[in-house]
C-alpha cells in the first residue's frame, strides 16, 4: 500500500518525479503481490486481524488478483497518471468505507480518460454511496436492496451502458484506463455481492445479475460491431467482457446462496481467467494499436488498410491478441466461455420445459455474445490489416523497432501461459477463490486447481487447453507437409492481402481509385448498414413496393425463396430445436 501511495503521488505531481520511477514502482508492487500470493492462505499475514489503523490498509487474499493485474498493466504501459495507482489502491484495501471512497474518487478520473460514459459519474457515485450505507447497517431488507446500487456502481466503473450507440461516436478509444475501470468494477461487484454481506444474497438476485450482465454484454458487443475506428472496437469488446464478468458474478452469488461451493468456485475461476487471460490479451491489443497509430496515423476503419504487408510483425501480434480476446479455442476467452457454460449447466433447475427455458435463453445469449465478439474482431482485422493502403500516411507505415514490440509480446505470452497452464494462475489466486466460495477449514480435493486442466463445476467434463493446441499444431503441420509434397505454387505473383490484384502502376501508387477512403467502402457499409437511417430507407422502399399490387405477390415470393435458400441450414437447426422443445414439453406433461 505504501508503494501504491507513492505511485499515486507520482501521478498527481509528475513534474517532481523521475520518469523511470513509475515502472520501478509498478515492478516492486507486482513482486510484493506475487510474494503474498505464494503464501499459504491461512497464514498470519494473509488471514490475521491486526489492530489499529493497520487493519484498514491490510491487503487480503481477495484483493491480490486485482492488484496483480493492475500492477502488470502499469508495468507494461509505464503510465504515470493517477488512474492506475488510484485503482490499485482502491482494490487493495479490504475495508468497505475506504474502498467506496476510492471508487467514488476514481469515477471522475475515468471520465476524464473517456472510460466512463457521459452522465454515469453521478449515477455511479450515488450507487457507491447507497451501497456503502446499506452495508453499514443491519436488517434483512438491506440485502434485498443492496444488489441494485452495487450493480449500478460496478457498471459505471466498467464503462457499461445500455445505449447501443453511445460508444460508436462519443466513446473514447480503448486505453489502459478502460482496463483499470473493468478491474475495479469487477472487484466492487465481488466485494459488494459476495464478500462483505453478512448473509448470502438471495439466489433470485443472482439470476437478476446474470440477466443484467447478459444485456450489458450484448450492448457492448453491438457497439464494437458498429464502431468506426480500431480503438473504439477494442473498447466495445472490453465492454462485452465486462458484461460477461457480471454474469459470472451472478453465478457466484447463486452458488453461495444455494450452498453450492463448487459452483461458486468454478464461476470465480472463470472470473480469474477473464482478469488474467483476457485482460492480458486486451492489454497487448491496446499497446499494439498504439504502435500502429504512431506509424500509420488515424486508425479509422475506412482510412487504413494493407498493414499486413507494411507492418507484418505488429499485424500478426494484433491478430493473436484479438484471437485471445474472442472466444476462439484455445484462447482465454474460450476458457472463460467454457467455464461459464459449465456453470450454467450445473445450476439447479426445475423439471420440464418451464425449468429448461430460462437456461436455454441464457445459453443462447452467451452464444450470441461470443458470435458478436468474433464478428467485431474479424471486421477489425479485415479493415485494418487486409486490402491495400487507402491513404498516403498509411502507405508509409513501417514496423516499429523490435524492442518497442517486446512489451506487447510479453503480455501476449503471459496470456498464452495463463491459458495453457491455468494451474499456475489459479494457484496464485486460490485464496481468493476459496474465500469467494465460502470454503473454510480443510479444503476438499475437488477445490484444488489442476496444473493443465480446467474442471467443470458440475463434474461433467475437463478441458485441456494444451491438448487443443497440440491438435491444432498437428493439423497445421499436416497441411504444411501436404502443400510441400504437392509442390503447389501461387497462380499469380501477388500476396494474399492484395486480393488477387496485380501490382499498381507507377501513376497510381495507392491502387485503383475505388479502393481509396470514401463513403462507398466496405467498412462503412458494414458499420452503418444496420443503422436507423438504413432501416428507415428499407421500410420506405418496402412501402413503395407495396403500392404496386400487380407485382406484390411475385416479389414477395422471390424474396421468400431467396431468404430460405440463404438460411436453409439455420432453418433446419431451428426446426430441430423446436421439435426437441415440443418433445420435452410432451414428456413433462
Amino acid at each position: 500500500m505504501l508503494v501504491l501511495s507513492v505511485l499515486l503521488l507520482d501521478g498527481l505531481m509528475p513534474r517532481f518525479a523521475v520518469p523511470q520511477a513509475a515502472r520501478a514502482g509498478w515492478g516492486l508492487a507486482l513482486v510484493l503481490a506475487l510474494a503474498m500470493a505464494c503464501l499459504p492462505p491461512g497464514s498470519a499475514l494473509m488471514a490475521g486481524s491486526p489492530a489499529g489503523p493497520v487493519a484498514l490498509l491490510r491487503v487480503d487474499a481477495l484483493s491480490l488478483p486485482f492488484v496483480m493485474m493492475l500492477s502488470v498493466a502499469g508495468l507494461a504501459s509505464g503510465a504515470r497518471g493517477p488512474v492506475l495507482a488510484g485503482a490499485a489502491l482502491t482494490v487493495g484495501t479490504g475495508n468497505p468505507v475506504l474502498f467506496c471512497i476510492g471508487a467514488a474518487g476514481l469515477l471522475p478520473l475515468l471520465r476524464a480518460e473517456g472510460a466512463v460514459p457521459r452522465g454515469m459519474v453521478a449515477w455511479g457515485s450515488a450507487g457507491v454511496a447507497v451501497a456503502t450505507a446499506l452495508l453499514s447497517g443491519s436488517g434483512g431488507w438491506r440485502l434485498i436492496v443492496l444488489p441494485l446500487p452495487a450493480l449500478l456502481a460496478a457498471s459505471a466503473l466498467m464503462g457499461l451502458s445500455l445505449r447501443p450507440l453511445s460508444g460508436a461516436r462519443h466513446g473514447a478509444p480503448a486505453g489502459v484506463a478502460h482496463l483499470a475501470g473493468l478491474v475495479v468494477g469487477l472487484c466492487l461487484a465481488v466485494r459488494m455481492l459476495v464478500d462483505w454481506p453478512v448473509e448470502p444474497v438471495g439466489a433470485m438476485w443472482g439470476g437478476g445479475v446474470v440477466v443484467a450482465g447478459l444485456v450489458l454484454a450484448l450492448t457492448g458487443c453491438w457497439r464494437a460491431r458498429g464502431a468506426r475506428d480500431a480503438g473504439r472496437v477494442v473498447a466495445g469488446l472490453l465492454n462485452g467482457w465486462g458484461g460477461m464478468a457480471l454474469v459470472l458474478v451472478g453465478l457466484v452469488v447463486t452458488g453461495r446462496a444455494d450452498d453450492l461451493p463448487l459452483l461458486a468456485l468454478g464461476a470465480f475461476r472463470g472470473l480469474m481467467l477473464l482478469v488474467g487471460g483476457v485482460g492480458l490479451a486486451v492489454l497487448a491489443a491496446i499497446l499494439t494499436l498504439a504502435q500502429m497509430a504512431e506509424a500509420a496515423g488515424s486508425l479509422g476503419l475506412v482510412r487504413v488498410g494493407g498493414l499486413a504487408a507494411l507492418m507484418p510483425k505488429a499485424s500478426a501480434m494484433l491478430a493473436l491478441a484479438l484471437a485471445g480476446v474472442c472466444a476462439l479455442p484455445p484462447s482465454g476467452g474460450f476458457a472463460v466461455a467454457w467455464l461459464l457454460v459449465q456453470s450454467l449447466l450445473a445450476l439447479p433447475r426445475a423439471e420440464g420445459l418451464a425449468g429448461a427455458m430460462p437456461l436455454l435463453a441464457v445459453l443462447a445469449g452467451v452464444g450470441l455474445v461470443c458470435g458478436l465478439l468474433i464478428l467485431a474482431a474479424v471486421r477489425l482485422l479485415a479493415c485494418l490489416v487486409l486490402g491495400r493502403p487507402r491513404t498516403p500516411r498509411a502507405a508509409g507505415a513501417t514496423d516499429p523497432a523490435s524492442g518497442r514490440l517486446a512489451v506487447p509480446a510479453v503480455c501476449l505470452g503471459g496470456a498464452v501461459g495463463v491459458v495453457l497452464v491455468p494451474g499456475v494462475w489459479l494457484w496464485l489466486t486460490r485464496g481468493a477463490g476459496w474465500a469467494a466460495a465460502g470454503l473454510k477449514g480443510p479444503i476438499p480435493s475437488g477445490a484444488r486447481p489442476d496444473w493443465l486442466a480446467l474442471a467443470a463445476p458440475g463434474g461433467g467434463g475437463v478441458l485441456y487447453p494444451a491438448g487443443i493446441v497440440a491438435l491444432l499444431a498437428l493439423a497445421g503441420a499436416l497441411v504444411l507437409a501436404l502443400s510441400r509434397l504437392g509442390n503447389t505454387v501461387p497462380s499469380r505473383p501477388a500476396p494474399a492481402w492484395m486480393e488477387g490484384a496485380p501490382p499498381s502502376p507507377p501513376w497510381m501508387p495507392f491502387g485503383e481509385p475505388v479502393a481509396q477512403a470514401g463513403p462507398a467502402q466496405f467498412a462503412g457499409v458494414l458499420a452503418w448498414g444496420m443503422g436507423r437511417r438504413a432501416v428507415s430507407r428499407r421500410i420506405r422502399r418496402v412501402v413503395r413496393w407495396g403500392r404496386d399490387g400487380g407485382r406484390r405477390v411475385s416479389v414477395l415470393m422471390e424474396v421468400g425463396v431467396a431468404w430460405v435458400s440463404r438460411h436453409a441450414m439455420g432453418l433446419v437447426l431451428l426446426w430441430l430445436a423446436v421439435a426437441a422443445l415440443l418433445r420435452m414439453w410432451g414428456h413433462s406433461r
